[in-house]
């Protein structure tokens, strides 16, 4: 029997190559960007949910205080047969919240208002809570949430 040395194509010598480089645990160039292209795709279509959600969230913060307020205004209202003036007088607090001179509350996302009036000769008759805040910083259009004794109302 003899040896005779066979041909190799250089096809099959690249082959031969990627293969050991494979087995050796390295990766090509265009393997690598195809990975960062493909993270890059799922990325750019998972920033606009995640805004969307965070959004909601945010917002989310503002139905809490709202409705909190809501009953903490009526158990006043129960007590004292009117609504309270300032959140001081409701015992309204925020984690995190700052009071201002005027009773305005500012959480992290939005900013409180309690205003109440007389109606028909009867003291604090009325109350209304307003939300405001910016919680989609890239549109110019403030986030507003009002609640008027029991009406909510959402902008």
């Amino acid at each position: 029997m003899s040896f005779e040395p066979r041909s190799i194509s250089h096809a099959q010598a690249g082959g031969r190559a990627t293969r050991r480089a494979r087995r050796s645990g390295a990766y090509t160039l265009i393997e690598m960007m195809l990975v960062a292209i493909i993270l890059g795709a799922l990325a750019a279509m998972a920033v606009p949910g995640f805004q969307k959600y965070s959004a909601k969230a945010r917002r989310s913060e503002a139905l809490i205080a709202l409705k909190t307020i809501h009953t903490l205004q009526e158990t006043y209202y129960a007590d004292n047969l009117e609504y309270a003036n300032t959140f001081d007088d409701l015992g309204f607090e925020m984690v995190g919240a700052s009071t201002q001179a005027d009773g305005t509350v500012i959480g992290q996302y939005y900013t409180y208002v309690l205003q109440s009036w007389d109606v028909d000769g009867e003291t604090n008759a009325n109350y209304r809570v307003t939300a405001t805040g910016d919680i989609d910083p890239r549109d110019a259009v403030l986030d507003i949430l009002v609640i008027e004794n029991q009406l909510t109302v959402v902008q």
